[in-house]
């Protein structure tokens, strides 16, 4: 289920607050990264100083609401350049606690952006937990997918050798997986091993330990790893070949059918993996306050489809005009002349026609 609220995320989630207050799960959100461009918000920043000034009170409003609607085992993504990433994350220390700082969890969105001193390769996702004693351990899944050699033939296919043991130096002889696994040609390697003994007669029976070409066996045992194999592992800050920023605008175009519709989209995947990593229950609730082309929707719907999970997601995006009125007729707004042209009078329109074509059969968005 995706609900759609239209009008200013600070409106909105004041109003809601006592609805929403610790329902909210997760929330991932995209912010203006204060490049010097106006904002369109409601906000009064006569009286604020300079732009981070401003920026930073704008964002603070709305940071201290998304604190009080996470659920107490929650945690927010909070997408920034760098433009206002250091000013964001000792705001964000202050708003959620600097005990509670998960991770900037660093997206690899394409060639970056270069000047004359260096490219700028990465996004920032900065995580915070409502309170990181509640949180979930992250976990990532790996599926192995790159083995391409098959040194002993095997009739399974492809495989890379993993190891499975400490060297001799580093093996403990009290450790209780100190033991001795012996080659087919009868070379002993008595070591410290990374599974139990029972573990370790299983993978032999099942001929998952590699000991080097026949018919020496010489080499020190190593595991067998085929492709498809899944992995439990602690995520990396860094994420990859989730899309590229490139990827994501192409995409979107091809969806609605209209080209540079949305200025710099997020692409499904990236949302997508900050949730799965998260490690959190089918049925949680995800929101959005900065809900743009409505990425974040489309990236829980496809969640839902892959596992059967039954999560919703709440979007909140202003009524933000592509057009300006200029001697009475409408302007499209630099940034938003493909959108305007193609029918679209403001960036809610472009999410709800996005949310609408990723809905599954028989669900209907609701707008409020």
């Amino acid at each position: 289920m995706t609900n759609l609220f239209v009008g200013d995320n600070l409106d909105v989630l004041t109003s809601h607050l006592d609805e929403w207050r610790g329902k909210i799960n997760l929330i991932y959100t995209d912010p203006p990264y204060n490049t010097g461009n106006t904002f369109t918000y409601n906000d009064d920043f006569s009286q604020k100083g300079d732009r981070h000034s401003s920026w930073l009170s704008f964002i603070k409003e709305r940071l201290l609401l998304a604190r009080e609607v996470l659920s107490s085992d929650g945690c927010i993504f909070i997408a920034i350049g760098d433009d206002e990433l250091y000013r964001l994350k000792i705001l964000c220390d202050e708003v959620f606690g600097e005990e509670n700082f998960v991770n900037n969890f660093m997206w690899l969105h394409g060639k970056g952006k270069k000047d004359s001193w260096s490219r700028t390769l990465t996004e920032n996702n900065l995580c915070y937990a409502k309170d990181k004693n509640n949180l979930k351990p992250f976990t990532e899944i790996l599926e192995t997918n790159w083995a391409v050699k098959n040194a002993d033939n095997d009739p399974r296919g492809p495989w890379f050798s993993g190891s499975i043991s400490f060297s001799e130096k580093r093996s403990s002889p009290t450790h209780r997986n100190f033991y001795t696994v012996t080659s087919p040609s009868g070379i002993k390697w008595e070591r410290q091993w990374l599974c139990s003994k029972e573990e370790m007669e299983t993978l032999l029976l099942d001929n998952r330990i590699y000991f080097g070409e026949a018919p020496e066996f010489k080499n020190v045992p190593r595991e067998k790893i085929f492709n498809g194999k899944k992995e439990e592992i602690i995520p990396k800050n860094i994420i990859e070949n989730v899309g590229s920023t490139r990827d994501a605008q192409n995409y979107l175009d091809g969806l609605l059918g209209v080209k540079g519709i949305f200025d710099n989209p997020k692409p499904v995947g990236l949302v997508e993996h900050l949730i799965k990593i998260t490690c959190m229950a089918k049925d949680i609730t995800v929101m959005d306050f900065f809900a743009g082309s409505g990425t974040t929707a489309e990236a829980v719907e496809k969640l839902n489809r892959e596992d059967g999970g039954n999560r919703s997601c709440i979007l909140i995006q202003k009524d933000e005009k592509t057009f300006e009125v200029e001697d009475g007729k409408e302007k499209a707004r630099r940034g938003c002349e493909a959108a305007f042209e193609a029918g679209f009078k403001s960036i809610a329109e472009i999410t709800k026609a996005r949310v609408e074509k990723i809905l599954p059969a028989g669900q209907t968005l609701k707008i409020f």
